[in-house]
């Protein structure tokens, strides 16, 4: 970088705000995510979702008056084989983008280059910062984020800050058009939440990435039993999206053509997507069919008709979420979605780090809505 160009980059002022701001919440209420071309959302009650978050923190890079970077980070500490490692979940990572136009020009003029010297500023400047938690005393941990598989300008962002994709993850959707209660399922009382985080924990023992520390904060758990005997759970967090892009012939129907439909509607309505967010998922041996009875009895308590899953590609509990349970209309339609889990490692020796990319991975519901 020449000596004109670090003057000009020198006025970048690196702020870091800790939790809950109005200039935070300003960001977040118009942030569209989602895959540019595939589909984009927004986020109705942001606001409330944030105030629950007390160790969310915010780095911004500025020129003046313009943000020109942003990244949001919470911490956590979750299990890394039989220990805890410090986790910092990344969310609304993104940087400024010179060329975000470009296709649209309909000139052949060439950029300038010092847009490019300006983004590897800033990502220089990131870097930095998102070493500084671990670093400063030589702690060992990683930073993760979620990337939908089809997200070619998410995914090399998070390549160009050092993260690396290490497992799948998948998303389900469960659908019914007039779910029933089932007697046997009822809401776990917060006095109970020990046993069913033990028995969460004891079904994921063989997965990193696990946390269940906001089981208290989020939602509502419920278990199944038999013979007084509680044989399954699953916790249920009620969400609300606007999609904003759903392109294709799929996208056409879902958008324009079923929310006509009145029963369709029940349980697609693109201006207010009313789902159930599913996670902490467990169940006892030769009981994995009770998943699609804990959904339901979730949507018809709560008054809502679809529900999503997220789970490791890999993991078991995928596999018997799909051979063990009807998961309605909606999943026949729409299939699975991927995504990468990726990770940038701070001072992790080879061996755990290969430990964490070789064992499925917990996935919780918070980071994904």
């Amino acid at each position: 970088m020449s000596s004109q160009q670090r003057k000009s980059y020198s006025d970048l002022k690196v702020t870091t705000e800790k939790g809950y701001s109005k200039s935070i919440q300003d960001l977040l209420n118009n942030t569209v995510l989602g895959t540019p071309g595939k589909l984009r959302y927004k986020h109705t009650e942001t606001e409330k979702n944030i105030e629950k978050l007390s160790n969310l923190s915010f780095i911004q890079i500025r020129k003046r008056e313009r943000v020109l970077g942003t990244a949001g980070f919470i911490e956590r500490n979750i299990t890394l084989n039989d220990t805890f490692v410090k986790a910092l979940y990344v969310r609304y990572l993104s940087v400024y983008n010179p060329f975000k136009n470009l296709g649209n020009s309909k000139t052949n003029i060439k950029p300038d280059k010092k847009p490019n010297a300006l983004r590897s500023s800033i990502e220089e400047i990131f870097n930095r910062e998102l070493e500084k938690p671990f670093k400063s005393v030589n702690q060992t941990g990683i930073y993760y984020a979620y990337v939908e598989a089809d997200n070619l300008l998410s995914f090399n962002l998070c390549k160009s800050f050092g993260f690396n994709p290490i497992r799948i993850i998948n998303t389900f959707l469960f659908s019914r058009f007039f779910p029933k209660e089932k007697k046997e399922i009822s809401v776990v009382k917060k006095e109970r939440h020990s046993a069913f985080r033990e028995s969460l924990n004891h079904f994921y023992r063989d997965h990193n990435f696990v946390f269940s520390d906001s089981l208290d904060d989020y939602g509502s758990c419920f278990e199944l039993k038999k013979n007084e005997e509680a044989i399954a759970g699953i916790r249920a967090i009620p969400v609300h999206w606007k999609i904003i892009e759903l392109p294709g012939l799929k996208g056409f129907l879902m958008l324009k053509i079923l929310p006509r439909i009145p029963l369709f509607k029940k349980l697609f309505n693109p201006e207010e997507l009313r789902f159930l967010a599913f996670d902490s998922l467990w169940y006892k041996e030769g009981n994995s069919d009770k998943i699609s009875d804990l959904m339901e009895h979730a949507c018809a308590l709560l008054d809502y008709n679809l529900g999503m899953v997220w789970q490791d590609e890999e993991s078991f509990t995928a596999k018997e979420i799909l051979s063990n349970n009807n998961l309605g209309f909606l999943h026949k339609l729409n299939g699975k979605v991927s995504a990468h889990l990726m990770t940038r490692e701070i001072n992790m020796s080879k061996e755990n780090y290969s430990a964490l990319k070789n064992k499925p991975a917990f996935v919780s519901a918070i980071d994904m809505i």
